[in-house]
């Protein structure tokens, strides 16, 4: 586990036993923005009584610019709690806002101050990458006015420079999904900057030169900014635990080790990956949740499988089942461990922290119910369900409580005989019966909605993945065409029957 993630285990957790402590570390750091500002734009104090003057300034400032980051801070308490809970995230809010007080500092000790050069673009691209375009706009707006309203900034047009600046490179981008967006977000700042600097001119009644210079330094800014971000992006991706689209996208590459050795050890659970990968990103997707986060999750969900492949179905050959020579109980302690050792592979492997919350959440608490039922045959009642129960958590999010739902559906409609389209349907709306009843998805935030448009892109792919396939005929049979079914559907799954059709 990277040191970042061991920060939220440090720092007291938002909502349990700790929650005054973690409460205070968190207005602490909005607390030392709040103090920064104040020290660092205080602003000048006369001579006469200059020690009673400065304090009496610094505490005027201090709870202006507090009032101020005090209101970020409720915002993102109640608009974003996810975010106010994650320590690592509210350590880069004040990180970020500390840099352009210090950047904007010292701009206002070279002369007349240039608003131009403080690169809040990469402040606005950054957080709006990571988070999102409306904390980062809200962030930007309370740079803006922390330094455009300070006295070095008195009487220059910084605030609203700022303000424009930083909020359109907050909206430029929102999730990187192409390099060339790249290009968008540099346009849309420049331009952003080049609107503010002439409006601002020609209102002043500045010279074009002098117009033309503001412009070209919005246009350096907005470059310069943007490859930083993107260059800062990754390891601020670990700092903050956020698994931008960027970094799911290279986690999907097939060529990573771990599914490489998915493909090779254990054939079937990458077949069976594969299928599954395609249910969960058309489901999510179809609801608006995140498609490639549900693939890369279903990726990953079963490498645990990895340590003791021959002892799962999928892997095994015919007549040769392992399983037979253990007792029910130590079966399913096999069956069950796979989650563990999937979990400590993904740490060892440094899964993204998303994705590996598929690993322990796409069984839930259910029950391993096949040796279950046969300790039971063997011992009678008496027989502890708990150890044949996996550990659980029950699926936390859209993407892995709809990554249950698929795993059972896939592997059932695997061994259908007869996949018709209405046998398909009955049986996703049974294991959805089911998953329900059981409890599996009491946290997850679905809506019965949702559930219904995840059960019909279910069937609509499991109906082409299953779809029957017309019978070709060998070179013998002199070119006659295929024998149908009555209803029209090639039946060429069951060959004996189809020669029983007339």
């Amino acid at each position: 586990m990277s040191v970042w993630r061991r920060l939220d285990r440090v720092m007291p957790p938002v909502g349990a036993r700790g929650a005054a402590a973690g409460h205070a570390t968190r207005w602490a750091l909005f607390v030392a923005v709040a103090v920064m500002a104040a020290v660092l734009f205080g602003g000048a104090v006369p001579s006469p009584h200059a020690v009673s003057a400065r304090v009496t300034l610094f505490a005027g400032r201090f709870l202006g610019d507090l009032l101020l980051v005090g209101l970020f801070g409720i915002t993102l308490t109640f608009y974003r709690p996810a975010l106010y809970a994650s320590v690592r995230a509210v350590s880069l809010f004040t990180l970020g806002l500390m840099s352009l007080l210090v950047v904007a500092a010292v701009v206002a000790r070279g002369g007349t101050p240039q608003p131009e050069l403080i690169p809040v673009a990469l402040v606005g691209v950054l957080f709006s990458v990571l988070f999102d375009n409306r904390i980062s706009v809200s962030a930007m707006v309370l740079v803006a006015i922390l330094i455009g309203m300070s006295p070095p900034y008195a009487g220059t047009p910084a605030l609203v420079v700022l303000l424009v600046g930083g909020v359109a490179a907050a909206f430029s981008v929102r999730v990187i999904r192409r390099r060339d967006q790249v290009y968008r977000s540099v346009l849309v700042t420049a331009a952003g900057y080049a609107l503010v600097e002439l409006a601002l001119g020609l209102a002043a009644g500045a010279p074009l030169g002098e117009i033309r210079h503001g412009i070209s330094l919005g246009a350096i800014n907005s470059v310069i900014s943007v490859a930083l971000a993107l260059m800062l992006l990754p390891p601020l991706e670990a700092f903050t635990g956020v698994d931008t689209y960027l970094k799911l996208l290279e986690w999907s590459d097939l060529n990573r080790p771990l599914m490489q050795r998915l493909s090779v050890e254990a054939p079937g659970t990458f077949a069976h990956t594969m299928r599954l990968a395609n249910l969960a990103e058309a489901a999510c997707t179809a609801i608006g949740a995140n498609g490639l986060l549900a693939r890369v999750g279903a990726y990953y969900h079963d490498i645990g499988k990895l340590v003791q492949p021959d002892y799962f179905v999928e892997n095994q050959r015919p007549g040769a089942n392992p399983h037979d020579a253990l007792t029910p109980a130590a079966s399913a302690a096999i069956i069950r461990d796979h989650v563990r050792r999937g979990a400590e592979l993904a740490d060892a492997h440094h899964v993204p922290e998303a994705a590996r919350a598929f690993i322990t959440e796409h069984h839930g608490t259910g029950q391993i119910s096949y040796f279950l039922e046969l300790a039971r045959g063997r011992e009678g009642p008496s027989v502890d369900p708990a150890a044949f129960a996996y550990p659980g958590p029950v699926p936390q999010t859209a993407e892995t409580a709809i990554c249950m739902l698929a795993d059972g559906i896939e592997a059932t409609a695997h061994m259908l005989h007869d996949a018709t389209p209405k046998r398909i349907r009955d049986l996703i709306d049974y294991i959805v019966r089911q998953r329900i009843a059981e409890g599996q998805l009491r946290d997850a935030p679905l809506t019965l909605k949702q559930i219904g448009v995840v059960k019909e892109q279910f069937g609509r792919v499991l109906i082409g993945m299953y779809h029957h396939r017309v019978a070709y005929p060998s070179s013998g049979d002199g070119g006659a065409e295929p024998r149908l079914a009555p209803d029209g559907i090639a039946d060429a799954v069951q060959p004996e029957r189809a020669a029983a059709l007339p």
